[in-house]
């Protein structure tokens, strides 16, 4: 069993390792040529590539993650005291966000513009829980790599984010670039304003 997990623990990291290398440059490719239209893409074989590694990724994280408990141990009671809340939570609002926005405006159908909600806190809210849940899960296994993964996944939002943000400009216009202006792109003082004023209103 312990050779098991040895060698789930390590393919997991290489797989990891190759699927984010590999979607970076990805949406690398697709900032600087546009015109292949690789992200966004509804449907089609760009669309079940780029979410193809960033499932692999994910998965081989998650994966990495549970390992390093089964390899390490399961270490300090506090990092899950910690973790896993954070873990939860997290997760929980991102899933709220995807039926907040819907699916197919989520995988890059353009349903309207939605500003509302979690929305008027982050453009881009599901992609900041990600990474937090993220955290949660390499606070909870004890794992810096898995922290690193994390920073990774931040990563990957970006060149996410910098692609559609392309998109969403050229589908909704002067209505997307106000609300630009208006939103911060992950998190920034404008968020934790607005949540202070909203829970001051709901008081």
């Amino acid at each position: 069993m312990a050779e098991i997990f040895e060698f789930t623990h390590t393919a997991s990291l290489y797989v990891a390792i190759v699927a984010a290398l590999a979607l970076g440059s990805h949406l690398s490719l697709s900032l600087r040529r546009p015109d292949l239209g690789l992200w966004p893409a509804a449907d089609g074989w760009k669309h079940h590539l780029a979410f193809g590694l960033f499932r692999l990724f994910c998965g081989a994280t998650v994966v990495f993650a549970l390992c390093e408990v089964a390899v390490n141990g399961w270490g300090h009671w506090l990092r899950y005291a910690i973790g896993v809340p954070l873990m939860v939570i997290a997760f929980g609002i991102t899933l709220w966000g995807y039926r907040f926005l819907g699916l197919d405006n989520t995988y890059c159908e353009s349903g309207g513009l939605v500003t509302g909600g979690m929305y008027e806190y982050s453009r881009n809210p599901q992609y900041v829980t990600s990474v937090l849940a993220t955290v949660g899960l390499g606070i909870a296994s004890g794992s810096v790599l898995t922290l690193v993964f994390a920073v990774v996944l931040f990563a990957l939002y970006f060149l996410f984010v910098l692609n559609e943000e392309r998109w969403l400009l050229r589908g909704y216009g002067d209505a997307f670039h106000a609300y630009m202006q208006s939103t911060p792109r992950f998190v920034d003082r404008r968020s934790l304003d607005r949540l202070l004023t909203s829970a001051r209103a709901a008081s």
